[in-house]
């Protein structure tokens, strides 16, 4: 079991890069009103238990379903037909063009964030909803559940795996809550810059990422007709 968990450990880590961008600003936004705690403690465990319900329902109810999922990606991967690539190469058109209408069209006039209208319940559902927009970059996961469910470990040992993935999938999170309980009203400065930050460059990544994505989907799709994928197998 130590050995599996030590190869989870650094695939948590990559993992939680793909929630990050989506739940810490409103994470610093919580941490800067009333109640940062508990409020805060509620978004991270919304996050932390649809993973975990997800993961068990894998494990337990999904795994014909995964394994058949698994076949699929790896066929498509390495022999894709021409309606997956002509459809890969819409999906990175899609995101191209979403890409730069965000960059160029005009940003809506937004309301200052107001943290105090928020409670723990609501803190609780806006982690539930980030949670499920972030399940489609949860790939490293998937890796993760299928390497859990080949290790040959009984149902106790695969069961804590998962909540231990989990923890710490949210722990750069956690990191952020830990540093407001340790530093209090000192970590304001820190907050306050933070969110600046995020609400200056937060977009541009955004845009940039979606765009780069949507290019190399659309020039490994043409290769691929052309006989040399951008990423070769």
């Amino acid at each position: 079991m130590l050995s599996v968990f030590l190869i989870l450990l650094p695939i948590a880590l990559l993992d939680s890069t793909s929630i990050i961008p989506i739940c810490i600003v409103p994470l610093v936004i919580l941490l800067g009103g009333p109640n940062p705690v508990g409020r805060s403690a509620a978004l991270l465990f919304g996050v932390f238990l649809i993973y975990v319900i997800v993961g068990l329902l894998i494990l337990f109810g999904l795994r014909q379903a995964f394994d058949a999922i698994d076949a699929y990606v790896l066929r498509v991967w390495q022999h894709p037909n021409a309606e997956e690539l002509i459809f890969q190469i819409i999906v990175g058109v899609v995101l191209v063009a979403v890409g730069v209408r965000m960059a160029w069209g005009r940003r809506a006039k937004k309301e200052k964030p107001t943290p105090s209208s928020m409670t723990g319940l609501q803190a609780f559902v806006a982690g539930v909803v980030m949670a499920i927009v972030g399940l489609p970059g949860a790939v490293p996961y998937l890796a993760a559940i299928d390497l859990i469910i080949r290790s040959d470990l009984s149902i106790a040992q695969s069961v804590v795996l998962i909540g231990l993935y989990n923890v710490i999938f949210v722990a750069p999170l956690i990191g952020i809550l830990v540093l407001r309980l340790a530093l209090g009203d000192r970590s304001e400065a820190f907050l306050d810059r933070t969110r600046n930050f995020l609400s200056r460059w937060g977009r541009r990544v955004v845009v940039f990422l979606m765009i780069a994505f949507g290019l190399i989907l659309v020039a490994d799709g043409i290769g691929w007709f052309l006989g040399t994928p951008l990423i070769p197998v």
